[in-house]
């Protein structure tokens, strides 16, 4: 299965009209990842997929509370992921 493929089944989306617009936002998030400097960020990793999950679902609801919350959680695995070595943080950079 697809991180396209789950990432809809987790938005319970089973049409395919909106599979460019996941797809973009998976990608977008996956560059977002990168650019706060977690090294390794392969979609098939748990945790990334994690980041991709709660990205689109803050992106993927109507309601504005749930939104802030699942960027919250969003952010706060980032940042975990950030300081961890192996994800964002090398041996040598403290």
């Amino acid at each position: 299965m697809t991180t396209l493929e789950k990432i809809k089944l987790a938005l319970r989306i089973s049409h395919s009209k909106l599979d460019e617009d996941i797809q973009a936002d998976i990608d977008a998030c996956m560059a977002d990842l990168r650019v706060c400097g977690i090294v390794y960020a392969e979609e098939s990793d748990p945790l990334i997929f994690n980041c991709i999950k709660l990205w689109c679902r803050s992106l993927y609801t109507d309601d504005t509370a749930k939104a802030a919350e699942w960027q919250r959680r969003y952010d706060s695995l980032k940042a975990c992921l950030m300081n961890v070595e192996g994800y964002g943080w090398r041996d040598g950079d403290a």
